[in-house]
């Protein structure tokens, strides 16, 4: 996969959008090793947030895949052929393994997320989690990982404690 270096480029893009409301766009270019950092450790924030277990096979792809999306400079990806095999290939594992250890992760959410305190992420995320599809879960942990509320809310909350 290449990744083009010039960030600033592409508006409207989760890319610029996780830049600009991330305030890294304060450093220049940020590298692809700072980029990476933060993204996992917004992801992690989720899916910690979430109840979704560290000790998964899933939560690594998760983390992966949101760093795929995030980075991809097409408006839509397709997630069978483009993400599912890369992961796949990075942990020498078949493209389906990936997907339903993805999906296995939010199995036991989906019950749980009814009963846990509202915050940001929950109920950002509680619509998709009812009937989780892999991809629709993707676009959403994207779009909040990407946001403006999310990043603010990150920074003046208990959340930045979950930050490595």
């Amino acid at each position: 996969m290449e990744i083009c270096t010039d960030y600033l480029n592409y508006d409207n893009s989760y890319k610029s959008n996780y830049i600009k409301n991330n305030s890294l766009i304060k450093i220049g270019n940020p590298s692809i090793e700072t980029l990476y950092q933060n993204i996992m450790n917004d992801v992690d924030i989720v899916l910690t947030e979430l109840c979704v277990s560290p000790k998964k096979n899933g939560f690594r792809y998760w983390k992966d895949a949101v760093f795929i999306v995030l980075l991809n400079d097409k408006s839509q990806i397709q997630i069978c052929k483009e993400v599912y095999p890369v992961i796949a290939k990075k942990y020498g594992k078949s493209p389906m393994s990936v997907e339903r250890a993805m999906r296995a992760c939010f199995e036991s959410v989906m019950y749980s997320i009814a009963k846990k305190e509202q915050t940001l992420i929950t109920s950002f995320m509680k619509s998709s989690l009812l009937f989780p599809h892999n991809s629709e879960l993707l676009c959403r942990i994207t779009e909040l990982i990407s946001s403006h509320n999310f990043q603010r809310e990150k920074q003046n909350s208990a959340y930045y404690a979950y930050q490595i």
